[in-house]
């Protein structure tokens, strides 16, 4: 497996971390006491020789002035709140029954879901990988098998339990399921109460299974179709029957006792699919409202206790408004699925 042993190399090479800019104490954060630190060393006129002062020089020119100062000003005012969190730190353990082509593909997937939807170190720092082929006994002594993410004391655990039948078909899943179960990072990454205990009923966690499984599985089926060509709502979603409690009881998919009548979280997806479409209806692009979706009301810090009060404020409807027009729309995936020109990227950026 020396090509592994490559790949894990590289990635390891091109995963350093820079200083953050402006952050004259050293502290991974560029806020106001970087700039009185930084005035005074002004004042004092000394030489830019220090460490600490040397990512303070924000325009290069080899001094720190009233410039800098303003540049700073800016990055606490309008830049990406996480310029100075780090990524978590996320160690691969990658068992060789696998197909050696399904591990490149893997790190490529990973790659480019980091840089896509990088997971900052917000509330965990740390996310264990553990993937095998299903045909093989479990290499991993605590692991239990599956496709999840997993507590653990010190971070998340991504389980990638690949079914063999996948590799002999060829089928799409043994790749989407990565972006898949990534994407449940990114959300724990950026949604505190989905980080507290979520087993039973917990009014501090956010566990409202339609939002975060069928946002997932719609996240999943647009990667797929953004870098595989291949349309995963149609292929492998569309043919499964959808459940008439979307129609007369759609509260159900709330809850995760619901999986026997969300096969493959269909109905799920067809409800985030819907709920799309109805921002659409209020003049949001499509990329903006995803966007909502999968990033904006997972940042407002919705638990169980009070997430009807963030949709409310996030989309504009109230979640009995959102259920009852359910309705108008029939039960059928093929009528809701997103455009397929609509690229993550678009979302994203």
């Amino acid at each position: 497996m020396d090509i592994l042993k490559k790949i894990i190399i590289i990635i390891s090479v091109l995963g350093f971390l820079f200083p953050c800019e402006g952050d004259a104490n050293l502290d991974n954060s560029t806020n106001i006491q970087d700039i009185v630190l930084i005035a005074n060393h002004i004042v004092s006129e000394l030489e830019l020789i220090d460490d600490a002062f040397d990512n303070s020089d924000i325009n290069n020119d080899d001094t720190i002035d009233i410039l800098d100062i303003v540049n700073i000003a800016n990055i606490i005012l309008y830049n990406d709140e996480n310029q100075c969190i780090p990524t978590i730190d996320i160690t691969y353990n990658i068992d060789e029954s696998l197909p050696i082509d399904w591990i490149i593909e893997f790190y490529t997937i990973m790659n480019n879901l980091s840089t896509l939807i990088p997971a900052y170190q917000n509330y965990f720092e740390n996310l264990a990988v553990y993937a095998w082929n299903s045909n093989v006994e479990n290499p991993y002594p605590g692991i239990e098998g599956g496709t999840y993410i997993g507590g653990a004391d010190e971070g998340f655990n991504m389980v990638l339990e690949i079914n063999q039948m996948e590799f002999e078909w060829n089928h799409m899943h043994r790749y989407s399921v990565i972006a898949h179960e990534y994407f449940h990072v990114y959300q724990l990454s950026i949604n505190q109460p989905m980080n507290e205990p979520n087993g039973g009923y917990n009014p501090n966690t956010f566990s409202i299974k339609w939002l975060i499984e069928g946002a997932a599985t719609t996240f999943e089926s647009m990667y797929v179709q953004n870098y595989y060509d291949y349309n995963y709502f149609i292929n492998d979603l569309a043919y499964i029957d959808l459940s008439n409690n979307i129609h007369t009881n759609p509260s159900i998919f709330e809850d995760y006792s619901s999986n026997n009548l969300d096969m493959n979280y269909s109905c799920s997806v067809f409800m985030v699919l819907v709920l799309a479409k109805e921002l659409m209806n209020l003049g949001y692009s499509e990329e903006s409202a995803f966007k909502m979706i999968f990033q904006e009301f997972m940042l407002t810090g919705a638990k169980n206790s009070n997430w009807e009060n963030y949709f409310l404020e996030t989309f504009g409807f109230s979640v009995d408004e959102f259920y009852t027009s359910l309705q108008s729309y029939s039960l059928n995936l093929q009528n809701v699925v997103p455009s397929s020109s609509l690229s993550l990227q678009q979302i994203f950026d």
